[in-house]
């Protein structure tokens, strides 16, 4: 599985693609001198956050029959004394394996930053996902593994995927990150969320009242080639609509081409650009709606973008 990873928007205003990349361009402009101020520690994030198993490019897939191709976007929110954000995510080329954690912020109020608790997770699982049989991820066995392994105060979901020679697709979720599958750019399936009430997502901890893999959801399903598999953080899932990721795919995945990073990059930025964008109706504030709650306006909150596409050979 190839694999690349972006931690911040390039935008290109000489070669604008439509409406959306207008907005997108336009804020980014407003931003400006926003995004200058918080540069040094994004890249600081990016540089630490590069949790990927093999360089890309440097061997080939261990899955000869079916691979992931798949890159990365991330942005962490802008707080000084977090200056990786509380998601953490990986890419493992050889085993078409691609996951994400996202840590939950309630901790911060008592002096703990969750992210250490996401990233030890998704080191952990990575180092498990390695020792797996060739061709074949056990996601639960794997997920099992390193929630035992991790030990950092907080908590946070967990998401991961894989696909295996036998072209099936698997995926563990656990919380309100997850993934959505795509078939000539319109959606086939997502995962559920899973949540205590509006705004408490299931989580994985060490804290007594925190959850167990044992309430992880479990997917399976047959995959074609040309599919495209979306993984995201909750940064993600609650600031664009399904509807505006067609669309994205059909300016950007034409013919099932798209590159898998520009397609990462791309809704990755649309996401915080919906964000920062005050007066929109977003996804989590419909949710917001139907718990009984008003709300306008994007949510501020960490963004994680993973994009797989498949490949049969």
């Amino acid at each position: 599985m190839v694999a690349k990873g972006i931690y911040f928007p390039n935008i290109d205003p000489k070669n604008p693609l439509g409406e959306v990349d207008q907005l997108i361009y336009d804020i980014s402009r407003i931003l400006k001198k926003k995004i200058i101020a918080v540069w040094a520690r994004r890249k600081k994030a990016k540089m630490i956050m590069k949790n990927r198993c093999i360089d890309s490019g440097k061997v080939e897939s261990k899955n000869n029959n079916v691979n992931m191709v798949a890159s990365g976007f991330y942005i962490p929110k802008s707080n000084p004394e977090k200056p990786l954000g509380e998601d953490a995510h990986f890419i493992c080329e050889e085993e078409s394996t691609m996951g994400l954690a996202d840590g939950v912020g309630g901790w911060a109020k008592h002096g703990i930053d969750a992210g250490e608790y996401a990233r030890e997770l998704m080191l952990n699982v990575q180092n498990s996902v390695k020792q797996e049989p060739e061709g074949y991820v056990n996601l639960k066995r794997v997920l099992d593994e390193a929630y035992l392994q991790t030990k950092a105060n907080g908590s946070s979901t967990a998401s991961i995927v894989t696909v295996d020679n036998d072209q099936v697709f698997h995926g563990i979720n656990v919380g309100d990150s997850g993934f959505m599958i795509f078939r000539n750019n319109k959606l086939l399936y997502r995962s559920m969320i899973q949540q205590h009430r509006f705004n408490r997502p299931y989580q994985l901890g060490n804290d007594k009242r925190s959850d167990t893999p044992k309430s992880a959801q479990e997917y399976r399903l047959k995959v074609q080639d040309g599919d495209i598999v979306i993984l995201g953080s909750d940064g993600l899932w609650d600031n664009v609509f399904v509807s505006e990721i067609e669309k994205t795919l059909m300016l950007r995945n034409v013919d099932g081409k798209g590159d898998v990073h520009d397609l990462a990059s791309f809704i990755g930025q649309l996401a915080f650009s919906f964000s920062m964008d005050g007066k929109t109706f977003c996804p989590f504030a419909e949710a917001a709606k139907h718990a009984g709650q008003e709300r306008v306006g994007g949510k501020v909150d960490d963004i994680t973008v993973l994009v797989g596409r498949i490949v049969v050979q």
